[in-house]
């Protein structure tokens, strides 16, 4: 071998030598890195420890430390429950974006007949409807039409015996208010 063959050996050698001191030098940045990593989250994990510590004894929380296991080993049973349950919320979630705009588009369409009802008048009839004395008159009439029949011996009477009761005020003053009922029901059409 020469010595130029010598040389080159021992060059491939140090490339190779520096590689490894490299690789091993990234090896240990990386476990330094690693461990002020675990170090930061056990002070973390400490303090969010004795933090819900307090907390619960606050609380007045009694933790009983033989069920956590066994909630653990409910959790991973049910397991596949809870991704269908976080599908589902998933699936109502995009069914509320979907369905908002025709809700939207829903409540426009009742307010705009609502509209118009108020300007055909319906809302003026129920409020007149509403009035006390209206209510009073719809209550005297309907309870006259429950009580009152029609009877065969009552109600069959000659034209003379009708025309002497429009003499009593009371008839005259009901038959008046009728017609103008009637009038006033017909002038709304």
């Amino acid at each position: 071998m020469s010595e130029k063959n010598i040389q080159e050996q021992i060059g491939e050698l140090n490339q190779k030598l520096d590689l490894i001191l490299e690789s091993i030098e990234q090896q240990k940045r990386n476990r330094e890195e690693f461990d002020d990593l675990v170090s930061d989250l056990s002070i973390v994990a400490k303090d969010a420890f004795q933090h819900t510590v307090i907390m619960l004894d606050k609380s007045q929380v009694d933790l009983d430390h033989s069920g956590i296991p066994m909630l653990l080993v409910k959790l991973l049973q049910n397991i596949d429950t809870f991704y269908e349950m976080l599908e589902m919320l998933e699936s109502a979630k995009d069914f509320m974006k979907d369905i908002s705009p025709v809700i939207h588009q829903m409540g426009l369409d009742a307010i705009n007949k609502m509209n118009e009802f108020e300007q055909n008048g319906y809302f003026d009839i129920v409020r007149n409807l509403t009035r006390p004395d209206v209510i009073a008159a719809l209550g005297r009439t309907s309870k006259a039409i429950a009580e009152v029949k029609m009877d065969d011996t009552l109600d069959n009477r000659s034209l003379f015996s009708l025309v002497k009761q429009m003499n009593s005020p009371d008839v005259r003053k009901s038959l008046s208010y009728a017609l103008r009922l009637v009038q006033a029901i017909n002038q709304e059409k």
